[in-house]
């Protein structure tokens, strides 16, 4: 009986670490762009320095998230320049369009001609600011053709300057997202101001459209949920 006690102790020991250990899902990359093109606005296409030149972007499924994450080819101790400057990155679940907001730092504030007059009064992100948004539409305002994408969410990440990326956490349930769902491309308005699916902008209409860009890559590939 004691040896077979030892055994079956012997056993689970070996089988522990197996069952406890088990591998997160590995990041699938869905977008690169090469270094060092980042426009300085008047076309030259020359590097800059402050986390604005994309390298990549993947997603990865962690539980009931998904891990959207862009990474530059340089990256501030502080991440990037807050407030004039956000990356923009637009995909889709099933029928559903959405785009990611994402900047070091947000003193909230309403945007008064976009017609979004409430959203972010007094709300300040100095740790990074992560917004999920929907629904967006093209409207005319004055003299300005603006993209207004509705607040969903605003959601947990991390700015990573030891390895110049950010990423955003977006549980799977704000974009009914589950088992076989494929996060693609980005479509329609929600793409307006890149032009493609991924961008860093800076001006200060906040929804104005892309004529300040950065940087910009296509986002080509995609992601199953598992």
């Amino acid at each position: 009986m004691k040896k077979l006690l030892s055994l079956a102790v012997a056993v689970g020991l070996v089988a522990l670490p197996l069952t406890a250990h088990a591998a997160a899902p590995k990041p699938t990359q869905v977008w690169e762009d090469a270094a060092g093109d980042a426009d300085n606005g008047q076309g030259v296409g020359q590097s800059i320095p402050g986390g604005f030149d994309l390298v990549s972007g993947t997603v990865a499924q962690n539980g009931a998230n998904l891990e959207l994450t862009a990474t530059m080819a340089d990256m501030p101790p502080s991440g990037s320049l807050p407030e004039g400057f956000r990356l923009l990155w637009s995909f889709g679940v099933g029928k559903g369009e959405f785009r990611l907001t994402l900047k070091s730092a947000d003193i909230g504030k309403p945007d008064l001609e976009g017609g979004q007059t409430t959203e972010r009064v007094g709300r300040v992100d100095i740790n990074g600011h992560f917004r999920l948004e929907g629904n967006c539409q093209s409207t005319t305002v004055g003299a300005l053709n603006a993209i207004n994408c509705a607040p969903l969410a605003y959601l947990d990440g991390t700015w990573d300057p030891a390895t110049s990326s950010v990423t955003a956490i977006v549980p799977m349930k704000l974009v009914k997202a589950k088992k076989g769902s494929v996060v693609r491309p980005g479509a329609g308005d929600s793409t307006q101001i890149c032009s493609t699916q991924v961008c860093w902008v800076s001006h200060t209409e906040e929804r104005s459209l892309n004529t300040t860009i950065i940087d910009s890559a296509p986002m080509l590939g995609s992601f199953k949920v598992k």
